[in-house]
Formats: structure tokens, sequence, C-alpha cells
């Protein structure tokens, strides 16, 4: 665990929402979900101090995009400093209750994948729901969203429909990886 990871921890236990940082067991099974054999545009919510970003980064094609939403002001500083010299990935220190407007600024009709681990059981359900709508409403018929859970509680989410889901014992604690389309009922 890095010293910026656990000062923000600390600052704000509930928006870090973990207490230790992503095992490289699960930021390779959430990668491995995102079919790079062509340029693709990802957007990551929340990605802290960019374990998964890194991964993501890895894998990309030269020609993808790889958009960083987050929050917390010292973790965005953070990531703008990690990632200055790859031209693929964009920063931007914001609101995911803001995801449609800040991809449409960004040239960004409709994203290929959405990778989040912002741990939405514990969030205040209105927030939640916004959140979750958000998300859905920056999505389109062939997006997917990626995300990492202890519950599986958004599988059943009215917004999406469930794809696939596999358990990755080996981080702490264990979660769930979830990729979920946009519901086919808001679709239409």
């Amino acid at each position: 665990m890095s010293l910026l990871f656990f000062k923000r921890l600390l600052a704000n236990p509930i928006q870090v929402g973990y207490l230790v940082p992503s095992s490289p067991f699960l930021t390779r099974k959430t990668a491995k979900r995102i079919d790079f054999s062509k340029p693709r545009v990802v957007v990551e919510l929340g990605p802290g101090e960019g374990c998964h970003t890194r991964q993501i980064a890895r894998r990309m094609d030269p020609a993808s995009r790889l958009i960083l939403i987050e929050l917390d002001g010292l973790f965005a500083e953070h990531l703008e400093r990690q990632f200055h010299q790859d031209k693929r990935v964009t920063v931007v220190h914001g609101d995911a209750l803001h995801l449609p407007e800040t991809l449409e600024n960004l040239g960004c009709a409709v994203p290929d994948y959405i990778v989040s681990g912002i741990p939405f059981t514990i969030m205040e359900r209105q927030l939640r729901e916004q959140l979750l709508a958000s998300i859905a409403r920056a999505m389109g018929p062939d997006s997917v969203f990626i995300t990492y859970q202890f519950s599986l509680q958004l599988s059943e989410h009215e917004l999406f429909d469930l794809k696939r889901s596999e358990h990755c014992l080996f981080n702490v604690p264990p979660l769930n990886v979830l990729e979920l389309t946009k519901s086919l009922a808001v679709l239409q």
C-alpha cells in the first residue's frame, strides 16, 4: 500500500471504499475483460492510485483511449504525474455523476468500456442510483460496464443485464468482477 493511498483512506474512507489497493490478481482479471484487438475507448471511474489503470494501459492498442475520472484531487494529481507521457490517457478531476457530459466535452460519444470499483453497495441509496443512471446514460448498446464489487447486487439492477461474472478470491476482500451491459428495457 502506498503512502498516498493510506493518507487518502484516512482522509475519506467511504470515498476510497477499500482498505487496501486492488491485488495484481484482481487487476489482471479486470483488464482481461477488455478486448483490445482493435482501438477502444475505455473510461475508468475512481481509478485511485492507478492499479487497474496500469494493467489496462499495458494492454491497450496505440490508437486506444483511456479516460480516467477521479473525484479526489490528490489522486487525480498523482495520475497526471504517472501517465503524463502516455498520450492515450486523459485524467479528469471530476465527478462520475456527470459522466455523459464529461465524455461529450472530451469528444467521446459512447465508450466501449466503463471500468469501476466504486463501492456502490456502501453508498447512500440516492447517490448510488444517480451514479448508476449516469453510467447507463453514457453507455451505448455495445458498451460494457466492468465493475469489481463485494456483492452481486448490481447484477440484478434494472439498468443493467449481467453478461458474465467471476469471483476473485486473491484480493482483500475477495471481490466479484461483473460484466454488465445496458438493460434491453432501458435501450428501448
